[in-house]
């Protein structure tokens, strides 16, 4: 009787114990067979000479890799996502200072305001890009018409076909998309930060400034990180948005390292190189947010 006892009770432990992963197994089984078998695959697949096609793939090791980093293409394209990850502050500030003008400044119709801001992200990439594209036409696009309008025909420009201005043409395209979604998360983090310091801050004679400085930027620290690592990530990975605007041109002057991965591995089906590309590219993004996150955390120490 006493065995049978401790027996039902093993079984409830153990039953108590396991419930709560049954519980987790169907997110496991979609997080496993989305992401992480895709991941594995990707990495058995860049140490392979394959074209996606033959039943014998070759095993090469690490020859892809090598060839990765022999790549000017690669360095090239590096470059470009570099210059656009630094592009990704102008959504950043233009995001910040609006959500503190609605915030704090709280003007008539601000929610209206908040929603034209963001309308633009609304707006799926492609979209974008292609209203974008539009606008940047040499002959009948919107930019180069009120130019002409204005009395600067002079300036006037093929915005998208000179390897000169088709990058920074792209950037500013990309900021105007991202601003809305910046303000959102700013605004989230204004409203976290307890109305009792600006109190404080002015029973002890702070001004507007000091306030800002002080209670404002502070508050946010939490909420610029998430914005600072999703917009790094993002324009690390665009690629869609640079498709259909110029599709890496001209001149290879707006190649990215996601449409030199789409191209070597669906154009050239050199998949065992677009995958080590795509290995690559995840190993940079994956390590710059961690060593972000581990500089914040030893600051706020």
């Amino acid at each position: 009787m006493i065995l049978h006892r401790s027996r039902k009770r093993t079984n409830r432990s153990v039953t108590y114990v396991l419930t709560p992963y049954l519980f987790l197994l169907p997110a496991i089984a979609i997080y496993g067979t989305f992401l992480l078998y895709p991941l594995m695959r990707l990495f058995i697949l860049s140490f392979l000479d394959w074209d996606g096609i033959s039943k014998h793939p070759k095993w090469i090791w690490l020859e892809n890799y090598k060839s990765v980093f022999q790549s000017q293409d690669f360095w090239l394209a590096l470059g470009h996502n570099l210059l656009w990850v630094l592009s990704g502050s102008i959504p950043i500030i233009l995001g910040f200072a609006l959500a503190v003008f609605l915030y704090q400044g709280k003007p008539r119709g601000r929610n209206v305001y908040r929603l034209l801001v963001f309308l633009p992200y609304t707006l799926a990439t492609v979209v974008i890009g292609l209203m974008w594209r539009w606008i940047y036409q040499s002959h009948a696009g919107q930019l180069n018409t009120l130019l002409r309008l204005v009395g600067l025909e002079l300036l006037t420009h093929a915005w998208l076909g000179d390897p000169k201005t088709a990058l920074i043409s792209l950037m500013m395209a990309g900021a105007w998309g991202g601003y809305g979604f910046c303000m959102v998360l700013f605004l989230s983090g204004l409203s976290n930060i307890s109305t009792v310091q600006y109190d404080a801050c002015r029973i002890d004679g702070a001004n507007a400034w000091q306030q800002f400085i002080h209670v404002t930027l502070p508050g946010l620290a939490n909420t610029l990180n998430v914005v600072i690592v999703i917009i790094f990530i993002y324009t690390m990975r665009s690629f869609d948005f640079v498709y259909v605007t110029t599709g890496g041109g001209p001149l290879n002057s707006t190649q990215v390292l996601p449409t030199i991965i789409y191209r070597e591995t669906f154009k050239y089906f050199h998949v065992g190189y677009g995958s080590a590309l795509s290995v690559v590219t995840l190993f940079i993004i994956a390590g710059v947010s961690l060593i972000y996150f581990y500089i914040r955390e030893r600051k706020l120490k």
